[in-house]
């Protein structure tokens, strides 16, 4: 690039202190000035000083990017200007036509490398294994924090069940719900963003105040898949998967993260959803949750198991229902819900997991259980050091974010292989994709890049509760309902609750949610 050209973005980014305001106030792309800025050496990241260095030990770009595990065209745009470029201000019809014709290409060999290397995990773990074996502690704290791969795309998806067509109206009036019946996001996070760190991002994207229990859980089909729908099959994948059983009197112990106490309660999950993703519960670690397990079916040698209770036979007693005596490792898992209750259930995964490890793409080939934990590998965890957790793979294509058990809020979340949907609707455009994809690792967050729905409120009802609420601000005069419902005392009552919980109608701009 042009030096003087270099030295005018340089000036402008001195004056705006923001990469944003400096590519807004020249009329520059984002990507375009952060490369000035890399060239000129007042910018970098520690990845742009891994692929700076990799390129001065003579490695081409596709080499830095199969040893970086990324693409050629994100190793391309952080690395220094090596020439003139042909994309300055007032270009000719050659020179467009040459630069679409560029990109084009750029695409397709970033595709290309993408489809080649749809499992990139095992060569990240071994670029964290050379790392932590090539520096002292303190270097290797550093490095492991911040080593990531691709961003990827989540679609979050919450259904409303039941609801007849009066209800749909209303959500799509008021609710800005494009189908009437779902209010859904859809956000890039970083790739080794946690179940745990997801938790709060949604929080977030819902407009919850994080009151009310939440777990993740798989589909029932794979749940059960995996289980083989035994004791034996699920404590198998305790401490893999799944949670352990919890010992009486820590329930703090499964929800310890949750601090907050006073201020910004978005300024509080922000700092929870963003990375490095450290959370690790005490019950969480391998050898603890395991040993819970065994501790827990060790108790239970010789126990009672009965028939499911049925209504059409509820007068049976006690000991009519009784079936065998057996210890609960040999039983269903039908067999011990139907005799034993299990406090938090055997369904909820552990929220130290990655979203990457273990959500695949839609019809890609998911792991079975034989191919889980066949080997240990090291994780950094801040306060505990190197913990040795099981290797875990995708095994679906779907999980469901369970939040409010009262109010019964589902969240199914899907992994979505790329954008194009949204730049073919119009939606987003390939410059906004690329300046969120390097917001998502510059500063280790998700961010939502489609929304359709307006946020909602805790402890509304559920989605018969929200519309009721959206009628009562909206419509109070259209319904028959007895006027004392919807008087204006209780338009403002209901409103002034809302408030009060957090709740606006005001539409947030896509990079305001999170």
């Amino acid at each position: 690039m042009d030096d003087e050209l270099l030295r005018q973005i340089y000036v402008a980014y001195q004056m705006t202190g923001s990469l944003h305001k400096t590519a807004d106030e020249l009329g520059f792309a984002y990507a375009k000035v952060r490369k000035a800025l890399i060239t000129y050496g007042a910018y970098s990241t520690q990845f742009s000083d891994e692929v700076y260095y990799l390129r001065c030990k003579g490695y081409s770009v596709d080499e830095i990017a199969n040893e970086l595990n990324t693409t050629t065209k994100r190793v391309s745009a952080w690395l220094p200007y090596e020439k003139n470029i042909y994309n300055l201000p007032e270009k000719t019809k050659d020179a467009i036509r040459s630069d679409n014709y560029r990109k084009r290409n750029e695409r397709t060999r970033a595709n290309s490398v993408l489809t080649k290397h749809t499992n990139g995990r095992e060569r990240n773990v071994k670029m964290q294994t050379k790392i932590m074996l090539s520096t002292n502690s303190k270097d290797r704290e550093s490095a492991s924090l911040k080593i990531t791969g691709e961003p990827i795309r989540i679609h979050l998806k919450l259904q409303g069940e039941m609801l007849d067509e009066d209800d749909r109206r209303i959500l799509k009036k008021h609710g800005r719900s494009s189908t009437g019946n779902s209010i859904e996001r859809d956000i890039m996070i970083p790739h080794d963003m946690t179940l745990h760190a997801l938790h709060y991002a949604i929080l977030r994207l819902y407009g919850w105040q994080n009151g009310h229990l939440h777990s993740f859980r798989l589909p029932d089909e794979v749940y059960k898949k995996l289980t083989d729908n035994t004791v034996r099959g699920w404590g198998d994948l305790v401490g893999v998967l799944f949670q352990t059983v919890y010992p009486d009197n820590v329930w703090e112990a499964r929800y310890g993260d949750d601090d907050y106490e006073h201020g910004s309660i978005k300024t509080w999950l922000k700092k929870k959803y963003i990375g490095p993703y450290q959370y690790l519960g005490w019950y969480e670690q391998y050898e603890i949750a395991t040993t819970e397990f065994n501790d827990f079916a060790e108790r239970w040698q010789d126990m009672a198991v009965y028939e499911q209770f049925d209504f059409e036979n509820s007068d049976k007693s006690k000991d009519d229902r009784l079936l065998k005596h057996a210890p609960i490792i040999d039983l269903t898992l039908d067999e011990m819900n139907s005799s034993l209750y299990v406090d938090d259930g055997t369904t909820d995964l552990l929220e130290r997991l990655t979203v990457s490890s273990l959500l695949a793409r839609k019809d890609e080939k998911t792991a079975g259980v034989e191919m889980l934990g066949q080997k240990m590998v090291k994780r950094w965890y801040k306060g505990y050091g190197e913990i040795a957790e099981p290797e875990v793979k995708p095994v679906t294509d779907k999980l469901f974010y369970h939040y409010d058990y009262g109010d019964g809020w589902i969240i199914e979340i899907t992994r979505v292989e790329d954008c194009g949907d949204l730049i073919k609707n119009g939606m987003i455009t390939e410059e906004e994709l690329v300046e969120v994809n390097s917001t998502v690792i510059d500063e280790y967050r998700p961010v939502c890049i489609h929304q359709d729905g307006i946020c909602l409120v805790d402890d509304v009802g559920g989605f018969g509760g929200f519309i009721d609420m959206l009628r009562i601000l909206y419509e109070p005069d259209e319904r028959d309902e007895p006027l004392n419902l919807y008087d204006p005392d209780t338009k403002e009552n209901t409103r002034t609750w809302a408030r009060s919980m957090g709740w606006s109608a005001r539409k947030i701009s896509n990079k305001q949610m999170l």
